[in-house]
């Protein structure tokens, strides 16, 4: 973790700084703290004179360690400074991943990780992904079992009961949504949750039309979800064809997005999404709202 060391000791404070290997002495040194007569504000310059540690006589077990390592010890004419130890060793950069571990501990990978969080993904979609894989959102059987009073039914059909699963994609409405999008990234649309999860993680397509595949069936998720909270708190209703061209063009928002950082990817992901027949409908109806910029319309 961080570690406090000392030049001067001019600016370390003895009880609270992370200074020693005992770690705050405040906490180390108790009950017996109070009997050493040091300020509780008192730098470690403060107590070294002449070379000398200005520490009263020992009087427990715990004290005569800290006395036994401040022999050890000797102040200079430097600053004191802060540095990331971890296991004994001094991390030159710091790592959140490394940290992370540290703290938690290793963790069992997930075969889907890849999945949620892969490249160019739109973040808040990313997100959501990750909380329905792990089935963390509030579908109406989760309410349930919560001890809600609410209607079971799907939101989007009214002709089920709604949970996780049905949502992606038994239910009607939402398999036909996620028809279309399926067929312009070449899958099968299946039915089951699980199934579909199991298809995105053996995708072995080129990387740009894999990242690509992953960008469409994460947005799908993700308006899916928006359109069954705007029925639920705002009682409006899209039908599926105005739901398709919402997803259609954020995902070419996004491809476009990647023109200067990524132009390979970016033209290859956008050949792909606009080569079926079925693009070329969208894109006639989507573009009388939101015109493609020129630069990527198709010819």
């Amino acid at each position: 973790m961080i570690k406090r060391r000392l030049g001067d000791g001019v600016s370390t404070r003895f009880w609270y700084d992370n200074w020693s290997p005992f770690g705050q002495l405040d906490s180390f040194l108790k009950p017996a703290s109070s009997r050493l007569g040091i300020a509780k504000n008192a730098s470690l310059a403060s107590l070294y004179q002449g070379g000398n540690w200005l520490i009263p006589p020992v009087r427990s077990e715990t004290q005569l360690l800290l006395r036994i390592h401040l022999t050890t010890l000797s102040l200079t004419t430097d600053a004191d400074f802060y540095e990331w130890e971890m296991e004994g060793k001094v991390l030159e950069s710091y790592s959140m991943g490394s940290m992370y571990t540290f703290l938690c501990g290793d963790r069992a990978s997930v075969s889907w990780a890849k999945v949620v969080w892969s490249s160019f993904g739109i973040p808040r979609h990313d997100f959501l992904a990750w909380l329905t894989v792990l089935n963390r959102c509030p579908t109406r059987d989760r309410l349930l079992s919560w001890g809600l009073t609410v209607s079971p039914l799907c939101l989007l059909c009214n002709s089920a009961s709604e949970s996780r699963d049905y949502l992606y994609f038994i239910c009607p409405y939402s398999h036909s949504l996620w028809s279309s999008i399926a067929r312009r990234c070449n899958l099968v649309a299946h039915h089951s949750w699980e199934d579909t999860l199991t298809q995105m993680q053996g995708l072995s397509s080129s990387r740009p039309i894999m990242r690509l595949t992953l960008i469409a069936v994460k947005a799908t998720i993700y308006w899916l979800w928006s359109e069954r909270n705007s029925r639920l708190h705002r009682a409006t209703f899209k039908g599926k064809e105005s739901l398709l061209l919402t997803i259609d063009r954020q995902i070419r928002n996004r491809i476009s997005s990647l023109r200067v950082s990524h132009p390979a990817t970016s033209s290859a992901m956008m050949q792909h999404w606009l080569a079926t027949p079925q693009a070329s409908v969208i894109l006639l109806y989507s573009n009388k709202l939101f015109p493609l910029p020129q630069t990527l319309s198709p010819s």
